[in-house]
């Protein structure tokens, strides 16, 4: 038996994985899957056995001029059995379709899990968000503090407070817009599992190389499966329109009778040979339009290639942005310890309030949130290349 290689057995990885985490899915769902690859199964049978002919069951009753009554009852079979590559191909095509439509029915499921995925992550971000936002809180309700008794001592406008009035308020809508966000998730978590959102875990997956990535894309596979598929439908039109040899048989009982006379012919059968070929008057545009249909097919893998490659470095460029954004955000948390030291010490000397040091500490807490929402922007744009393998 061969030896896999390491990049066909890298490749396979992300199907193991794939098997388990399906039946995060509901039942109805995992049913649906369920279902749809024994119909695949069965359509496979179908399909490669489409050129074997069936068996007919015939029977007649006539009369002739002596007014001879015939009763004829007879079995008739004819198979093809030579057609210039026809039932090979119809065989071919009916292995490319089974592996093509099992292909798409992954793409679909795999589809939902991203999604499912995406939303779990959503639920996550919105929760920090909503943490991120009552430390906002905070800090909007010791700025109207200090510039209401800014206000009263006649050091600040009306204006000023107003806006830092105004602030507080567009930070408590914001707190139930983000409320709402969340709900509405975890509701539409509820279409794809039956399972509590919180006791779902989000697969840990890791970048994966470029290579890795364009060998195992479902939707380059796809492509390539569809040019296979209609490289047999082109065979097999061709073949429709060229000489056929054909094995005939036929195997019967006959009996006849008239007003005077009973004539009992009993058991008959036959069996030959039969070349036919049709002339169809729209042979060539038949025959040209699905060679026009393969020859798309391999553009259409072109296309794909480009594209599967735009999502991948699309998704690169996007993650190394969040890395700079963590990077950056690592740079003021050390900024504002160095700050909170320095003010931490004022207020003990009694230069600096309480107000101060709160304030920065909530920023700092504040941008150690967004390194976590910027990790969860990364985990997703990996796990949309990780549901495309």
């Amino acid at each position: 038996m061969r030896k896999l290689s390491q990049i066909a057995i890298l490749s396979l990885i992300p199907l193991f994985a794939f098997s388990n985490e399906s039946e995060v899915l509901s039942d109805t769902k995992q049913k649906i899957i369920e279902l749809k690859q024994k119909q695949i199964e069965q359509k496979e049978q179908s399909n490669k056995y489409d050129w074997v002919s069936d068996v007919n069951l015939n029977a007649s009753v006539y009369k002739d001029e002596d007014d001879t009554k015939t009763n004829d009852y007879y079995l008739s079979i004819s198979q093809k059995i030579f057609d210039f590559g026809g039932i090979s191909s119809q065989i071919d095509y009916s292995s490319q379709l089974k592996r093509m439509e099992s292909l798409d029915l992954d793409i679909s499921t795999k589809n939902d899990l991203y999604t499912l995925f995406s939303l779990l992550i959503d639920v996550k971000i919105n929760d920090i968000s909503l943490e991120q936002n009552l430390l906002y809180l905070k800090n909007s309700e010791i700025d109207i503090r200090n510039k209401q008794s800014e206000y009263k001592a006649g050091q600040l406008d009306i204006s000023d407070l107003n806006d830092a009035i105004m602030t507080r308020n567009e930070l408590s809508e914001t707190q139930k817009e983000i409320d709402l966000s969340k709900l509405v998730n975890i509701n539409s978590v509820k279409k794809y599992t039956s399972k509590n959102y919180k006791e779902i875990n989000i697969p840990e997956v890791q970048l994966m190389d470029k290579d890795l990535y364009m060998q195992s894309a479902t939707s380059i596979n796809y492509a390539k499966l569809d040019i296979e598929v209609n490289g047999s439908l082109y065979k097999i039109k061709k073949s429709d329109y060229l000489p056929s040899l054909a094995l005939t048989g036929k195997y019967g009982y006959e009996n006849s009778s008239s007003s005077t006379s009973s004539i009992n012919t009993g058991d008959y059968y036959n069996y030959g040979l039969e070349l036919s070929m049709p002339l169809g008057f729209t042979a060539s545009n038949d025959i040209e339009q699905t060679k026009l249909d393969h020859l798309i097919s391999k553009q259409n893998l072109t296309d794909e290639i480009i594209s599967s490659e735009s999502i991948y470095d699309e998704a690169v460029l996007s993650i190394k942005s969040y890395e700079d954004r963590i990077n950056l955000a690592l740079k003021d948390i050390k900024l504002y310890d160095e700050l909170l030291v320095e003010n931490e010490q004022e207020y003990k000397a009694g230069y600096k309030t309480i107000d101060d040091v709160e304030t920065l500490k909530n920023s700092k807490l504040i941008r150690a949130l967004d390194i976590k929402t910027y990790k969860l922007d990364i985990q997703k744009q990996i796990l949309n290349l990780y549901f495309k393998m």
